[in-house]
């Protein structure tokens, strides 16, 4: 058993090397020209190593995509669970999502630069991920609770209406990114805005 734990352990340690790497070789050279062979450059392993663990360079980067998102939806539930105020929580998240992309966008910025043939076959598949399914099901949560405390119109669908914060937000992030909000120096200065905007357009 202990000799079984050490492999696994082991195992999860090249995983993890391969992803930092890939994060790095993403984000420097972008998807089209990134290679598996950089990437195991870069963790310092054989390429038939990283192989063992993805079988192509659109599932590594699928993978490390959906990890990036679930990471930015486990600090969103977590920190929005600190709070009872529905509008705290939703300000929350926005403030959180607009620093994640922030301290990423070096990465992130791949989605927007890079619109080829094959990235667009890459953001369909992205589309019908577990990751991005349970982002809809965190923001619907906040807004079924902004509901029932009155701040927002019960009338509405809160599926739908977290859809449009999220589309309001990937406006924001995408255009930053892109450069085209030079007068916007920290992407995290929107956050108060956007909640303000998003807020006043759905309240009760």
């Amino acid at each position: 058993m202990i000799v079984l734990a050490r492999k696994e352990r082991d195992r999860q340690l090249r995983k993890s090397d391969i992803l930092t790497a890939a994060e790095h070789v993403f984000a420097l050279n972008g998807y089209e020209k990134a290679t598996i062979q950089d990437i195991a450059k870069e963790a310092q392993y054989a390429t038939g190593t990283v192989y063992l663990y993805f079988k192509d360079k659109e599932s590594l980067y699928l993978y490390l995509v959906e990890e990036k998102i679930a990471s930015i939806m486990s600090i969103c539930r977590e920190e929005t669970a600190k709070v009872d105020d529905a509008t705290r929580k939703l300000e929350i998240y926005i403030k959180e999502t607009l620093n994640f992309f922030e301290k990423n966008r070096d990465f992130f910025r791949i989605f927007v630069l890079e619109k080829s043939k094959h990235q667009w076959t890459i953001d369909r598949k992205l589309s019908k991920s577990p990751a991005l399914t349970n982002k809809l099901k965190l923001v619907a949560e906040l807004i079924k609770t902004s509901q029932d405390q009155g701040v927002i119109r019960k009338d509405l669908n809160a599926e739908q209406v977290a859809d449009i914060l999220m589309a309001i937000l990937s406006t924001i992030i995408f255009g930053w990114l892109n450069g085209e909000m030079k007068e916007t120096a920290h992407l995290s200065d929107m956050a108060e805005y956007v909640a303000d905007i998003f807020l006043k357009g759905v309240k009760q």
